[in-house]
């Protein structure tokens, strides 16, 4: 599956992964009803019959080249040979629909009919070529692309980028070959539209013995049909192959609206259109994670080309996402938030003691703001044949599908050529009835949004002074993502934001990295609220009358983030001036603790509400090991391991804030505590333990060094936190990266986990790696640029 070279992945948990994230996101309908709403080709249902039983008529036609029976397909209504051999003739099958649509369509003359697009190949043996690390696959069969970028594809030599649509076969029925088909054909999926920015959708097919079901994935959904016999249905099949061998690109999920460049032989690069512009990448920034139904979040370096595709302009920066339909554009929340600031400046509503220092001497609050937000060229609809990119909702009168599990037991099976049999038991998908508010499988729409400012990551800096510096600026603004460009914070993806107190429950949905999130924002209830209802809560009983039960998420919470970012910096960090005997002393207890308090649960783990809750009492045990352990790391006298007593100080500020009476009580969906009771000093005393550590380290050499990097690994991200060298290449979109001694990339592989309640799966933020995870980043496949492939 991976190509030589490439980092070792462990290829099972991979696919138990996309198994488990796609759970909720993924329904089933009958399998009429499947290709009516994913494989329309031609204008009308009566012309699609006429073509389906023409071609049916053809193959049953009698002589040598006879197809089809009553009893199915002769090709592979066959018991006794292997898997490989059987399924091997599902290319003449293929190619024979090929042949009769051409017959066809000589008197019909549907533009759709001209010209074939792909074909199918069963080489289950072959792994294609892609130019993404870990990006290659093996799949028992794959419709192929004829041409890509104006090159025949050879069938021996396949690019991932080619695969329209994968196959995995099993010619007996059990629940152990199910299982292996759906793992496959979801990691196969997972692989294309992970390695492929051209892609946004991806269908399939399987088959365990005479059932065989279709597969449709995108970014809002994944449907799979409910098996038929495709043997006693040979037109449902018929249809399938034919939507698949003559559907245009757009059709079969390609993009349009990006084009893969390649630079040189080992070099490819991407132009996206954005609006009436072109941009070309130079450099890769963040990748999505290796999810399917996600907001499929990817950002670029880029530049702007002119006429003669020349460039224009300095680098900025490209994000691609799929947002759901209805939320606010970026543009559009940026500029609310402006205009409500220009109206406080106006108004002149805030006195000077409640505002944060000024940038510059007479500055208003829009002007200060501005200095934390990048500036947005751009935000607009991704356009394809003049209509919005969207990843439409699932066919009305679905079931939610559940995939099949590894306990489950199989009924030996009836082996009667042409029988009709009904399912098998125990081998029956497990279905219920959608439940819509559970899983909205909501529409998504496309978007492009450039960005002036081409940033660092805050979890890229590798010094003590510069992190808690940028921590100390976080401070006034939102953690969200946080981004450094020369020397200030800023802060980006805005689709979430929305202003204080607006109408809604609070604990739901949960967005952003779990490990960031503050802790009362994770169990969905205050925890330092009047004692006698806290009493009442923690012994199973309900808060008293007059207590309202309501949450909902307040500033608080977002500077509890900045204080969980700090500590999660020093928890996966030691200084890169320790010895190795330092390194080893240190290490297993720092990953104790690292483990406890960022297990990346979306609720958070018992351990991190007790640290968070119990801080500032004689009952923080883990308040105390952490500080214990750090100190032992840091010293005595350093200020690093100190200023985690911002945690003590935000628990005393969340208790004068909890101690309040809210307003609109009677109201769950409109309480909220008074804007007032968040005072100014709150801001300033967890500012000021930050700057405390930049003050001291400044002067100070010392950096961080990731604690799972060997020395090689360490210093080579010790160069890329430095910046781009002087001397720069043309590009380096997809380029080969430096490899170290061990087989890892110069950046660890960031975790997909649940981070959105309403998304299930879907986080695919700017997050810090993990130290648990391996690396996955983007290599380009080297060699030659063949005729029909690469090499």
């Amino acid at each position: 599956m991976t190509q030589q070279g490439a980092a070792t992945f462990n290829l099972n948990d991979q696919r138990f992964y996309l198994k488990e994230s796609t759970t909720g996101n993924t329904v089933q309908v009958p399998a009429d009803t499947y290709l009516s709403h994913y494989t329309s080709l031609l204008p009308s249902q009566r012309d699609t019959d006429d073509l389906v039983s023409h071609v049916e008529r053809k193959l049953k036609a009698t002589g040598p080249s006879k197809a089809l029976t009553s009893n199915g397909w002769v090709a592979t209504n066959v018991k006794g040979p292997t898997e490989d051999r059987v399924f091997k003739r599902l290319e003449d099958i293929a190619e024979s629909i090929h042949d009769h649509c051409v017959e066809w369509n000589k008197t019909k003359q549907h533009p759709k009919l001209r010209k074939r697009t792909t074909r199918l190949i069963c080489r289950p043996g072959h792994t294609t070529a892609s130019e993404v690390r870990g990006g290659s696959m093996r799949t028992d069969a794959r419709f192929i692309l004829l041409e890509e970028e104006g090159e025949e594809v050879d069938s021996e030599n396949v690019p991932t980028s080619a695969v329209a649509g994968p196959a995995e076969f099993k010619c007996q029925l059990t629940a152990e070959f199910r299982i292996d088909n759906e793992s496959k054909v979801l990691g196969a999926v997972g692989h294309i539209i992970y390695a492929d920015p051209c892609r946004r959708s991806v269908m399939a097919f399987t088959i365990e013995d005479r059932l065989m079901r279709f597969w449709y994935f995108s970014r809002s959904h994944i449907t799979v049909s409910a098996e038929f016999d495709y043997h006693a249905n040979p037109r449902l099949f018929i249809r399938f192959v034919i939507f698949m061998t003559f559907a245009s690109l757009e059709d079969l999920g390609y993009d349009p609206t990006v084009k893969r460049i390649h630079v040189s032989k080992e070099e490819i690069q991407y132009r996206f259109t954005v609006g009436d512009k072109v941009y070309q990448t130079t450099g890769v920034i963040h990748e999505m994670n290796l999810d399917i139904v996600t907001r499929a979040t990817r950002v670029w370096e880029v530049v702007e080309l002119g006429p003669g595709d020349v460039p224009i302009g300095g680098s900025k920066v490209l994000k691609d996402v799929w947002l759901y339909f209805d939320a606010k554009p970026e543009s559009d929340i940026y500029n609310e938030i402006f205009a409500a600031l220009r109206q406080l400046d106006e108004a002149g509503s805030v006195p000077e003691s409640e505002r944060p220092p000024p940038l510059q001497p007479g500055s208003s609050l829009e002007e200060d703001a501005k200095h934390y937000f990048m500036t947005i060229v751009s935000d607009s609809i991704v356009m394809i044949n003049g209509q919005p990119d969207e990843a439409q909702e699932p066919p009305a009168g679905y079931l939610e599908f559940f995939y099949t599990e590894e306990e489950e037991k199989v009924a030996k099976e009836a082996t009667i050529e042409g029988s009709q049999r009904g399912d098998v038991d125990g081998c029956t998908p497990k279905l219920k009835r959608a439940d819509g508010a559970a899983y909205p499988h909501k529409k998504r729409t496309h978007r492009r949004i450039v960005f002036e400012e081409v940033c660092r990551t805050l979890y890229k800096v590798l010094s003590y002074a510069d992190f808690a510096k940028g921590l100390a600026q976080l401070v006034y603004g939102n953690p969200g993502n946080c981004l450094i460009y020369k020397g200030q914070t800023k802060i980006s993806d805005l689709e979430y934001a929305r202003p204080y107190a607006a109408p809604g429950h609070g604990a739901a949905p949960l967005t952003g990295t779990p490990g960031f999130m503050a802790v009362e924002y994770q169990v969905g209830r205050h925890l330092f609220e009047l004692p006698r209802v806290l009493v009442r809560i923690r012994h199973g009983k309900p808060p008293p009358p007059d207590q309202v039960d309501w949450f909902k998420f307040n500033f608080l919470h977002d500077l509890e983030s900045v204080i969980w970012i700090y500590l999660w910096f020093l928890l996966e960090t030691l200084p890169e001036s320790f010895t190795p005997a330092e390194v080893v002393r240190h290490k297993k207890p720092i990953l104790s603790l690292y483990h406890m308090l960022f297990d990346g649960s979306l609720r958070g783990s018992a351990d991190r509400r007790m640290f968070m809750e119990h801080c500032a009492t004689v009952k923080g045990r883990e308040y105390k090991e952490v500080i214990s352990a750090l100190t032992e790391v840091h010293g005595v006298d350093s200020m690093i391991p100190k200023a985690l007593q911002a945690f003590q100080c935000l628990a005393g500020c969340y208790g004068a804030v909890e101690s309040s009476k809210p307003l609109f009580p009677e109201s769950p969906h409109m309480t909220h505590w008074d804007r007032k009771v968040f005072l100014h000093e709150f801001y300033e005393d967890i500012h000021f333990y930050f700057m405390d550590v930049h003050e001291q380290m400044k002067e100070k050499t010392d950096t961080a060094l990731p604690i799972w990097y060997t020395d090689q690994e360490a210093k080579h991200r010790a160069q890329q936190a430095a910046g781009p060298s002087k001397k720069r290449s043309a590009g380096t979109g997809r380029n080969k990266r430096p490899r170290t001694g061990t087989g890892r990339d110069s950046e660890p592989y960031v975790p997909p986990v649940v981070a959105d309640e309403d998304e299930e799966s879907d986080s695919d933020s700017d997050e810090p790696p993990s130290p648990t995870e391996e690396s996955q980043k983007r290599k380009v496949v080297a060699g030659k640029r063949k005729r029909g492939g690469r090499a």
